[in-house]
């Protein structure tokens, strides 16, 4: 069996049928102290993101099935949901998190913030968490790219995993995903402020993953996958030609490596000591906004404002879950040329509805229709699996969206409307 084919077999080695398709869902957030001073990584004389997870954790213990709390490399607390056939039971669980952070921000006099993008400091005014493989990750992103330091601190999104049920499935799905990622990344734009500035009408978080390392990041179509035909073959010669950031060592610890993945996985190979957890590990080198691991993984949802956490789930899940969507969309999708996509792609840069998008539609236009084929799909799973409908996640957001325009710019609206200083401001959205 060759690399390709053994990464591949990796990716497809947790499938499950539709019927039972989980999905779980990830999100990140940004703490602070009293005085909007973002809570260190490490450990020091101040309460540290190291002891937020610490006393979380213990909070959590009994949970069943448990969350997985982590740390991202500038602090940001990622919660990451055990799986579930629905999203109301993975709302139920969110709704447990929520209540175990705000016991430790009022214990710790902290503060909760709710956007995307880190809105006061710059990322060297942050410090990094004290692992080599952040350190490794850190000197590749300063050589490669203008924001790697800004992705890796200042930054937030909810993350969407979906089992997938068969090869066929899983290409269709990620080719979906991948044209579909412009519209999630407008709709959920909520990056409001960078380095203590109003960011306009930029979709910021958008543009710094867009500018970290062209080699793993962007869109699948960003490196010549097209279409689903034979998009997972082509995503594993993707990952076996990304260069390495680093390569675990036997004892767990992360080392520096020279060369591709693939030159990695090779040696392994050879040596006769290769295994999944090698090629896991490779998976997740690789940060397109759609990739997979033993799951498809959907990235391109800002973290959005308090209360709206779940309605970039419901959005995939209406959109990618039901066999008669999926089928509306690849009709819908493949008159589309790879201008079209470029232009979706460059859109997605700016939050402006009226822009022009493919086919003489703008991108006000195209939101609505994948939309309205996301609510119903929301519509025939709550049929199908006889629960309550999931719209209840994403209708609110939507309803929001189209009155008031995008969350971002609501956000600096009311800053301007305050005529008050940003940290002031802060203060009195977040306190």
């Amino acid at each position: 069996m060759s690399l390709n084919e053994r990464i591949q077999s990796v990716i497809l080695s947790n499938l499950t049928d539709p019927e039972n398709r989980r999905i779980g869902v990830e999100i990140e957030c940004f703490f602070y102290d009293a005085n909007l001073k973002r809570i260190p990584v490490n450990k020091t004389d101040r309460f540290s993101a190291m002891d937020f997870i610490e006393e979380i954790n213990e909070l959590a213990t009994g949970e069943s099935p448990r969350s997985i709390y982590s740390l991202e490399p500038g602090g940001q607390l990622e919660w990451a949901s055990s799986p579930y056939t629905n999203l109301h039971l993975i709302h139920r669980q969110m709704l447990a998190h929520f209540n175990r952070v705000k016991k430790i921000v009022q214990k710790h006099n902290l503060v909760h913030m709710d956007f995307a993008l880190e809105p006061l400091y710059a990322p060297d005014e942050i410090d990094l968490i004290k692992q080599n493989k952040y350190q490794l990750m850190d000197q590749r992103f300063r050589q490669v790219g203008n924001h790697g330091p800004w992705m890796m601190r200042n930054t937030t999104s909810v993350q969407v995993n979906l089992d997938i049920s068969s090869k066929e499935e899983a290409e269709t799905m990620a080719w979906l995903s991948d044209v579909l990622e412009p519209f999630c990344a407008l709709l959920f734009a909520n990056s409001p402020f960078m380095n203590g500035q109003p960011t306009g009408n930029k979709n910021k978080r958008y543009d710094i993953w867009n500018d970290t390392d062209n080699a793993r990041c962007g869109n699948l179509v960003d490196h010549d996958i097209t279409s689903p035909n034979g998009l997972l073959e082509k995503f594993s010669s993707v990952v076996l030609n990304t260069p390495a950031i680093f390569i675990y060592k036997n004892d767990g610890s992360a080392e520096g490596y020279n060369g591709s993945l693939g030159k990695y996985l090779k040696e392994m190979d050879t040596k006769k000591s290769i295994n999944n957890e090698h090629i896991m590990a490779a998976l997740h080198q690789v940060f397109t906004h759609v990739r997979f691991k033993n799951v498809l993984e959907v990235r391109g949802a800002d973290r959005p404002p308090r209360g709206f956490e779940m309605a970039p789930a419901a959005f995939w899940m209406g959109l990618l879950s039901e066999p008669t969507i999926q089928e509306k969309l690849v009709e819908i999708f493949l008159p589309f040329t790879l201008e079209d996509r470029k232009q979706l792609n460059q859109a997605a840069k700016t939050l402006d509805l009226n822009q022009p998008g493919p086919q003489s539609k703008t991108m006000g236009e195209w939101i609505r229709i994948i939309c309205e084929l996301a609510q119903k799909g929301l519509d025939i799973r709550s049929k199908s699996l006889k629960i309550e409908n999931e719209r209840v996640f994403l209708d609110p957001y939507l309803e929001l969206f189209y009155s008031s325009g995008f969350m971002s710019i609501q956000t600096q609206n009311l800053f301007k409307e305050s005529k008050s200083d940003l940290k002031t401001f802060l203060l009195g959205k977040n306190g």
